[in-house]
């Protein structure tokens, strides 16, 4: 199995799943940096990130901006369709991309995506099929913990991004 891509989910995966309205009925959402590290380093190492969403909002398109996130569909009503597109549009098969969700409007596409990751407070028929569950919830460095569990897959480490190298030891 070879992953190439990480498509996400965003309320509790991204977030804790909490939605908070402000003064002027605006959406507020809540990142963790941990996840933003993350997913910097797994598009380093030459693996796409994509975000697939149910909801928009100016907050989550500042944040997927601010981390380099090119691919998103937002108001997506049908996940499998807009994985289908996104595997067209990054010219992978569904088989080389890794889905991570926490709730039933994900179920479809985790089981269409080569690999299905959940976050530890994810519903428990997600969980069910999910390949790999996190020890960490969503919104607290979830898919941090996801994009090192791809890395390790392949034999890497976020870690390794940060150990000298031996030419920087001359």
């Amino acid at each position: 199995m070879v992953i190439k891509a990480l498509i996400l989910d965003v309320d509790g995966v991204l977030t804790d799943g909490r939605l908070i309205y402000g003064p002027e009925g605006e959406l507020l959402k809540v990142f963790h940096a941990h996840d933003g590290l993350g997913i910097k380093l797994l598009m380093a190492a030459g693996i796409f990130v994509a975000v697939i969403s149910g909801r928009k909002s100016s907050a989550l398109e500042q944040r997927l901006d601010d981390l380099g996130i090119d691919h998103k569909v937002l108001n997506c009503r049908d996940k499998v369709t807009a994985l289908s597109d996104l595997s067209n549009k990054l010219n992978l098969t569904l088989a080389e991309i890794a889905f991570m969700g926490d709730d039933l409007i994900d179920l479809a596409a985790m089981r269409v995506a080569g690999y299905a990751l959940a976050p530890s407070n994810a519903v428990t028929d997600v969980k069910k099929i999910a390949d790999y569950v996190t020890d960490t919830s969503g919104g607290q460095g979830a898919v941090r913990e996801a994009c090192e569990h791809i890395l390790n897959l392949k034999g890497k480490t976020l870690a390794s991004y940060f150990e000298p190298s031996e030419t920087n030891q001359q």
